[in-house]
């Protein structure tokens, strides 16, 4: 409702004098938000599944490493009488499944509104996705799944042996170390696990275990950007130790210490670290999409269930999954933390 003045005011005029008459201003830039660094999908064989030729399924498959035992002692002349070798193929086997979300926004939001909601949605839908994607990868590689339980196998840190002797210990004395690194890598090498080109390994940490390592190691320390060939530095990567280049990741599988091991638990005082070779898990590859990426999409146009045109949805969708292929081609380090901040 309007004022009206009906009598002089005297004095000097002020800001709450005005106070209708002000209005906020608004900043088009939207404030920068958290967003995951995820390490995993760049280290993932790539599975390739064609197009149009009806597979929803990756499978891949490998020969059995070489043993003495089928060599055979041979007699000059005289025909072996050993049953022939026969070469049998192990494989792993995945289901692509379809995976997505969806948001809508009114027409009179869209003709009105200041700030760009589509847009964000967009950027808010690929961030979301890479989420879910890497950790469809890690969980693979940490638990496996029903339908293929392959999955890495389990080190403990500081002295314990298993989940229930790690849980006992103190964030201190179950931190990481540089001599778990080593023990992994040790392990790796013990099982054959294959190298990446370069002849290294990897171990996707999180921040509250790089903490742990770096404080370890004092000095010793060399950070990547310290290298005389910052060239072959790998994204992420943070340092090398031991031959495995150690690489960090906000997205780990927190776990509790009275909880199921490998459940995920935010917050959780159990951390898993990844240490693994060359082609230790995989990930779909459609023919023509290189990198694969979710497809997103804008609808606007009137529908049965959207008559007046009275929204516009927008939505995303990827058809993945992710298998781990081996468990002597990965370690799952699990270890606690001293870090103590919140």
């Amino acid at each position: 409702m309007a004022t009206t003045v009906n009598q002089p005011i005297y004095g000097a005029v002020t800001s709450t004098d005005k106070a209708s008459e002000y209005r906020i201003y608004f900043a088009k830039k939207l404030l920068e938000h958290q967003v995951d660094k995820l390490q995993l999908y760049q280290y993932a064989y790539p599975a390739e599944i064609p197009v149009g030729q009806g597979s929803k399924t990756m499978r891949m498959f490998r020969a059995p490493p070489a043993s003495i035992a089928n060599v055979i002692t041979l007699t000059e002349g005289t025909p072996p009488t050993n049953a022939p070798y026969k070469l049998i193929f192990e494989f792993v086997t995945r289901s692509l499944q379809q995976y997505g979300g969806y948001a809508q926004v009114s027409d009179i939001v869209d003709e009105t509104e200041f700030l760009n909601t589509g847009d964000a949605l967009m950027e808010k839908f690929g961030e979301e996705a890479a989420l879910w994607c890497d950790t469809l990868i890690r969980d693979a590689c940490i638990m496996g799944s029903v339908e293929e339980p392959t999955k890495f196998g389990r080190m403990y840190a500081g002295t314990a042996v298993d989940w229930t002797t790690l849980a006992a210990l103190t964030g201190a004395t179950g931190r990481f170390s540089g001599d778990d690194l080593i023990d992994a890598v040790t392990k790796l090498r013990v099982q054959k696990a294959k190298e990446f080109d370069d002849g290294t390994y990897v171990a996707v940490v999180s921040p509250e275990q790089e903490r742990d390592l770096i404080e370890e190691q004092g000095s010793a320390w060399v950070y990547a950007s310290a290298f005389n060939k910052p060239d072959q530095i790998w994204k992420g990567e943070i340092g090398t130790l031991s031959g495995i280049k150690v690489v960090r990741a906000t997205n780990p599988c927190y776990q509790t210490s009275g909880g199921t091991e490998g459940t995920p638990v935010p917050g959780g005082a159990v951390i898993a670290a990844l240490v693994f070779g060359k082609d230790a898990f995989a990930a779909p590859k459609l023919s023509g999409e290189n990198p694969p990426k979710p497809k997103v999409y804008t609808i606007t146009d009137p529908d049965s269930a959207n008559p007046f045109g009275q929204f516009s949805t927008y939505v995303w969708k990827t058809f993945y999954n992710a298998v781990c292929l081996s468990t002597w081609n990965g370690i799952v380090l699990q270890t606690k933390t001293a870090y103590t901040g919140t």
